[in-house]
Order: structure tokens, then sequence, then C-alpha cells
């Protein structure tokens, strides 16, 4: 009850500030269709997935507060996120509640269940930084912490799992956009019985990436499409990923 209250007062106040800013909200809809579902060195979903991130932009779009979801085409793999963020100079600061509830998964699948031991939730803050924005060098630095939810050590506290990236774009012009990645993962509260263990695997060099997106025009609609290879070390692991974002509004 107590977790329903505390939903029912964020919707109520998220209406508040939308109605609020009234005159300045836009609404923002886009979907991707690709053949697995890659995140931060891990295979989520290994079949074709549909993803769509719905928000509502305020203050120039600088705040924006959405959901975003996605689902295989067998059911094996769902999801479906809440997210606050705010950019301004370069900067972008956001929180999300990452609610996978695929059946395989052995937490709970009640959507309202916050008790640290048995959700399906995770909460997470990430800092990044565009240097692009202020200074016209094609790098971009991401910050993320998960601070609650089902990121347990042994003991039963919250590990912290961090995962840092740094992505640098090799080429771009008109048609294409090439882009190289570098990421890591480590815990800032490990206990003996963990041996490393983190959110993601283990401490150390999780994602090796490589990415392609061309630009592609059908009429007056952009679908562009892309090309993502991705290297886990710490899993002795490689996918090759392909989509096209299918729209954004």
């Amino acid at each position: 009850m107590k977790t329903l209250k505390h939903l029912a007062a964020l919707c109520v106040a998220l209406f508040l500030t939308a109605a609020a800013f009234g005159q300045t909200a836009r609404m923002h809809l886009s979907g991707t269709l690709q053949n697995m579902h890659l995140w931060r060195g891990q295979q989520v979903a290994d079949g074709g997935v549909l993803a769509a991130d719905l928000n509502v932009g305020l203050l120039d779009d600088k705040l924006k507060v959405g959901l975003w979801g996605g689902t295989d085409f067998t059911g094996d793999y769902k999801e479906f996120d809440y997210y606050v963020s705010y950019s301004v100079a370069g900067f972008t600061v956001a929180v999300w509640d990452i609610f996978n509830y695929s059946p395989a998964l052995p937490f709970s699948k009640d959507i309202f269940n916050y008790n640290k031991h048995s959700t399906g939730h995770f909460l997470d803050l990430s800092v990044a930084y565009d240097f692009d924005t202020k200074f016209e060098v094609p790098l971009r630095l991401y910050w993320a912490t998960i601070f609650a939810g089902r990121d347990l050590n042994q003991a039963g506290r919250n590990r912290y799992s961090t995962y840092v990236n740094a992505e640098y774009s090799l080429f771009r012009d008109e048609h294409w956009i090439v882009d190289v990645g570098l990421g890591g993962t480590f815990a800032f509260n490990r206990d003996g019985a963990d041996g490393g263990a983190n959110f993601y695997g283990y401490d150390g060099i999780d994602q090796i990436s490589l990415r392609a997106t061309y630009k592609l025009k059908l009429g007056r609609f952009d679908m562009p499409v892309f090309a993502h290879a991705m290297w886990n070390p710490d899993q002795r692991a490689g996918y090759l990923q392909v989509g096209v974002n299918l729209f954004a509004f």
C-alpha cells in the first residue's frame, strides 16, 4: 500500500508539472525494430525485439519524463521502464526505474513490488557529458550506478554496481555515422563471497563496440538503419545487432 501511495503521488506530481508547462510541453514517440537487444555489454534478448519510447519534453526539451518498453516476438523478453532526464550544456543526468519482467527471470513479476529481496525493479542514476556540444570533439563519457533494487551482494546489501563508457565518432557525413566504444563495470560494495561479481558480471572491461548508422530516408520520413558489433571480454562473447528506427515524432 505504501508503494502504491508513492506511485500515485509521483503520477500526480508529473501531471501537475505537465499542466504547469502545458504551453511548452512536447510529446515524443519513437519505435525501433532490431534482431536482438544489447545493453551495457549484455545481450538482454536474443530474438527480434520491438521497442518504443514515449515521453513528454518540458523546458524546451531539457527535461524529459518518459516510458520505455520492449518485447521480443516470442514473449521471452518483456521490459517496462520509467525515466526522468535533464540535459543542459552537454551534460545529461537521468534516473531510470528498470523493470525486466521476462518469464525466465527469478524475480517478482509484480510491477508494484519494490521489496529489495524480491523485486524485479532496479533504480539507475546516470551522468553523461558530450564534448561535441562545447569543444567540437565527438567524444561522449557516461557513468551509471544502480542505487536500489535487485543488485544485492551476498550479505543482502546493495552492491552499487557501476557501468562506465567512452564513445567516440570516427566518421560522420550526410549519410553515415561510425562510432567506437569501450565500457567497463565494477561494484562499490561487494563482500568476500561475491568473488568480484557485480550486476553485469565481474569487474573489468565488458564492452568493446563498433556501430555504423546509415541515415536512410523514405520519402519525407527518416528511418535510420544501424549495425552494432559488440564484444564482451568478460563473457568471452560477441554479437552483431542490426536494426531500424521505424519512426520518431
